[in-house]
């Protein structure tokens, strides 16, 4: 009765693929970020051995059904899994599928690796962040807000780029809160360090960085202080050995996930950011390596907060930190 992995749209309907004969629902064919939790107490009804909960997003579907493709073309699903866990041989069997509403977050986009956090929630991620400045030839984030919202201009690029995090309840179901406030990156794999407040990002991009977020409190990350790092390689440190690198952090602001997010729906590019491809001989403007090439910034008076946290990429650079690293997906830790 469940379409696993089914995409639909802002108001719950199910996204058609008008490709096929006759329409059928749009399913994802790439699950991604994953994470295995237990509940305290939490008992499904009809279960023999333990309850788990698997949380699983769906990146993206491949092509439609003629062949056609539609990478980043839909909004990426999200699901909670109750799962019967044999006690003897611990196999799994699926009790209940329940899809996650991201309504409230204005939908997911390209949801990819994943982590369990210290307080056992699902931190996802949004990769590929959409360069807000260049959105009007953006034909994928174009198709994402007309299969989203029926409209291809009225999703709101700063609206992506961020960390999700879904809180799954004992009866199986699953409320999700995008997180604004960690900056606005290729976002995929996020770890959380065992003081339960210091977050350090993978950056899933080309001119990628290695960022770090500090919560004002542990197992909370609607307010925090964000950082980019500024590394240096080690001399005498041989390559084919991975090289070793000093790193210095740099503060690029404090903010609440409330704030940003009104920054986002209240703010257009124009107002953070002028941006030349080419060189404009001005002194005014900064050159910077973005996505693989070269551009000139210039960002607006008063706009600090904004800058760090809706166009991080180019902010952190502006600032000095080293955003020389290519799908850096994520990093790991021995605690």
């Amino acid at each position: 009765t469940t379409l696993a992995g089914s995409h639909h749209d802002i108001a719950g309907r199910p996204i058609m693929d008008p490709s096929a004969t006759p329409p059928t629902q749009f399913f994802s064919d790439c699950p991604d970020g994953y994470s295995l939790l237990q509940l305290p107490g939490a008992t499904a009804p009809g279960a023999k051995g333990h309850t788990v909960f698997a949380v699983v997003q769906f990146e993206y579907t491949t092509r439609d059904a003629k062949g056609g493709k539609t990478y980043g073309h839909l909004p990426s699903p999200i699901a909670v899994l109750t799962l019967d866990q044999d006690k003897a041989t611990g196999a799994l069997e699926l009790m209940r599928y329940h899809p996650v509403d991201a309504a409230a977050a204005h939908g997911l986009w390209i949801t990819c690796g994943a982590s369990l956090s210290p307080w056992n929630t699902h931190l996802s991620s949004e990769e590929y962040e959409p360069d807000a400045t260049a959105i009007d030839t953006n034909a994928r984030f174009r198709a994402f807000s007309q299969n989203l919202f029926g409209d291809p201009r009225r999703a709101n690029p700063y609206h992506y780029g961020h960390v999700p995090e879904v809180t799954v309840h004992p009866d199986g179901t699953g409320t999700l809160t995008k997180h604004y406030c960690l900056g606005r990156i290729s976002h995929e794999l996020v770890q959380v360090m065992p003081d339960r407040r210091t977050v350090l990002m993978g950056d899933d991009a080309t001119n990628g960085g290695l960022f770090m977020f500090v919560a004002d409190r542990a197992a909370e990350l609607s307010a925090g202080t964000l950082y980019v790092a500024r590394v240096a390689q080690q001399a005498g440190v041989a390559l084919d050995r991975g090289g070793a690198f000093d790193l210095q952090w740099i503060r690029l602001g404090h903010a609440t996930s409330a704030e940003i997010e009104r920054l986002a729906d209240t703010l257009k590019p124009a107002d953070i950011v002028d941006v030349k491809t080419k060189d404009p001989h001005d002194a005014a403007y900064t050159a910077i390596p973005y996505d693989g090439k070269r551009q000139w910034v210039k960002f607006k008076p008063g706009m600090d907060k904004a800058a760090a946290f809706l166009e991080t990429h180019r902010w952190a650079s502006t600032v000095g930190g080293t955003l020389a690293f290519t799908k850096m997906e994520g990093v790991t830790l021995n605690a």
